[in-house]
């Protein structure tokens, strides 16, 4: 009785503690929240206090898969606006920008914004990686 009854105490925890998985044709992949969600995970790295715990945080969320626009450019603000160095931007940037799913509206707004980058050679590579990808 007793080891029937830690069997079921498993099983439950195992479900509770297994996460959220989604099911999309013959592919399954853990949910990483929807574009809300991850606007104000961007949004809480902008406040963090150092410039390499931003830049990290900020490069975890750029090569995540199926990023979508919205949470992109909300991304490219973020990288321009609270990070101070011009090389910790650009390599974020060049993060984002070789992620499968970097979109057009992403692409239109580092053009938009390439002057929020200090120095030419980063702005020069940065819009190099995104003719390359053409």
């Amino acid at each position: 009785m007793k080891n029937s009854l830690i069997v079921v105490e498993l099983v439950v925890s195992m479900l509770c503690v297994g996460g959220c998985t989604v099911f999309v044709g013959d592919e399954t992949r853990r949910t990483r929240g929807d574009s809300d969600a991850t606007i104000a995970e961007i949004d809480a790295i902008g406040k963090l206090s150092f410039d390499s715990e931003r830049k990290e945080g900020y490069e975890r969320i750029a090569v995540r898969e199926g990023l979508t626009a919205r949470a992109q450019v909300r991304l490219i603000e973020a990288i321009l606006d609270n990070l101070a160095h011009d090389s910790a931007k650009q390599e974020v940037l060049l993060t984002l920008i070789a992620n499968q799913s970097f979109s057009d509206a992403a692409e239109r707004k580092i053009q938009g914004q390439i002057e929020k980058l200090a120095f030419e050679s980063s702005k020069k590579n940065v819009l190099k990686a995104i003719s390359e990808r053409k």
